[in-house]
């Protein structure tokens, strides 16, 4: 298993927990507008970087993502809702705008409101979704 972030504090932190817990996970940090790795995968996990990105970007990060995953293969979608009031925080999107964004590489299979379990209250809402690879 490989994880990656733009911020090497972050990996610095996260493989600190991992090797606590025992687990063998890769970290890399990675810019998925730049990004360097090569390798295919079956799943790719955002939990919270896609809905951060300027609209302008929204094209790169797609071609990016579709190219680390194998055909048929599975990107997991956590991003803040368009449901969500609060004035602050990233970019809200609607089922509809992630089908639209992803169609040119992926099959919007499911798209569920959900929230953002933290520290903020009432909890952020969150949009989960799973797209499908061509």
């Amino acid at each position: 298993m490989m994880a990656t972030d733009l911020s090497e504090a972050a990996i610095r932190q996260a493989a600190a927990k991992a090797n606590q817990k025992g687990l063998e996970i890769s970290f890399q940090q990675d810019d998925i507008l730049n990004s360097r790795l090569e390798q295919s995968n079956d799943l790719i996990l955002d939990r919270g970087c896609f809905h951060v990105l300027p609209p302008q970007s929204y094209g790169t990060y797609v071609q990016t993502v579709a190219s680390l995953l194998k055909p048929k293969c599975y990107l997991l979608l956590k991003c803040f809702s368009q449901e969500e009031t609060r004035e602050q925080g990233p970019y809200r999107f609607s089922p509809e705008e992630i089908g639209q964004i992803f169609k040119e590489r992926f099959h919007l299979r499911l798209a569920k409101q959900t929230v953002y379990h933290g520290i903020l209250d009432p909890l952020p809402k969150a949009l989960f979704c799973i797209l499908e690879k061509h």
